[in-house]
């Protein structure tokens, strides 16, 4: 079946009537998310229609509360491409503005929901809430749905074990590790490792100057692990490298800019302004303030070969291996 990304609700067209619906942020389309598409699918599987994803960008969050809103797991286009591998036929991105998100829920139940998409099925996390001040709730879709011709089906969350208890995984969670530079608890959570993904850009240099040359990144809207020294992949003109990834200010040259570095190992060449992904994998140590240039080289070295260690032990894991289902 032939995968559609539809930008925009007024390009929703009406063969989409009967879909198995599902809407929400996605942010990092984790092992929830996942059991929400692969119960979706299940439905499509029996029922006929597709699976149909919608989605916001910018996230509402953005437009509600630009100030302190959360940095995205993803970039929009990955995001779009995952909910595709974790199942779902088309993904619909909505724009969202004040007027959308100031919708009564049952006028966005009413005009948007059915309107648009006229739905078999309706699948849902417990937690999904729609329209202003997030009133709709899957309750709503319950009580109203067979008048409005659709079945609600509600998920229960993905819980996995996290310093001896259980816990919901969620997308705020998930930024929660990344924080604090928990990457592997991340990983777990998300289904996959998490990755940044931008643009090369001009560095300091300084990576040549240690023998030790890095690509630059720019993380854009997404969030960032907390400073340290990661393990990890580099993957650059479709060629993946162990990556040995440096976040922070380089105490060593009295910086305060904050960088992000990566170390492909194995890789040579110009990658200014080439796309990059970077795996997270695991986190290796602090940053440090060394005494000299020689000694922080020296470090690198040993960093470099504690990733090859860990890279090697552990298996890659590739987007939305954990997430996809079968069709």
């Amino acid at each position: 079946m032939k995968h559609e990304h539809i930008k925009g609700l007024s390009n929703v067209p009406g063969s989409l009537a009967g879909c198995v619906l599902t809407m929400g942020n996605f942010d990092g389309v984790h092992r929830g998310h996942g059991r929400i598409l692969s119960l979706a699918r299940e439905l499509a599987a029996s029922n006929g229609g597709k699976v149909v994803a919608m989605t916001f960008d910018p996230p509402p969050d953005l437009v509600v509360r630009p100030a302190d809103a959360p940095k995205r797991l993803m970039p929009h286009e990955e995001k779009v491409q995952m909910l595709i591998q974790a199942g779902a036929d088309v993904v619909v991105t909505a724009k969202p503005d004040r007027a959308m998100l100031m919708m009564p829920a049952c006028d966005f139940l009413r005009d948007i929901i059915v309107a648009k998409f006229s739905p078999r099925h309706i699948v849902e996390g417990e937690n999904f809430f729609f329209g202003h001040g997030r009133a709709g709730t899957v309750e709503m879709l319950r009580q109203q749905g067979p008048a409005l011709g659709f079945d609600t089906h509600v998920v229960e969350p993905v819980h996995t074990q996290f310093e001896g208890q259980s816990v919901r995984i969620s997308s705020t969670l998930i930024r929660q590790m990344l924080h604090e530079g928990r990457v592997e608890i991340a990983a777990d959570m998300l289904g996959r490792c998490f990755a940044l993904s931008n643009t090369v850009v001009l560095g300091d240099q300084l990576g040549r100057v240690l023998e030790f040359p890095t690509a630059n990144i720019q993380p854009g809207q997404q969030i960032v692990p907390c400073d340290g020294v990661y393990a990890g992949w580099g993957e650059l003109a479709g060629e993946r490298f162990p990556a040995a990834i440096s976040i922070g200010c380089k105490p060593t040259f009295g910086q305060h800019e904050r960088f992000i570095e990566a170390n492909l190992v194995g890789a040579s060449g110009d990658f200014y302004g080439q796309a990059i992904r970077v795996e997270f994998l695991a986190r290796l140590r602090d940053q440090w303030k060394f005494d000299s240039a020689e000694t922080l080289k020296e470090q690198i070295a040993k960093d470099v070969q504690q990733v090859l260690k860990t890279v090697h032990k552990k298996k890659p894991r590739h987007p939305g291996d954990s997430a996809r289902v079968n069709s």
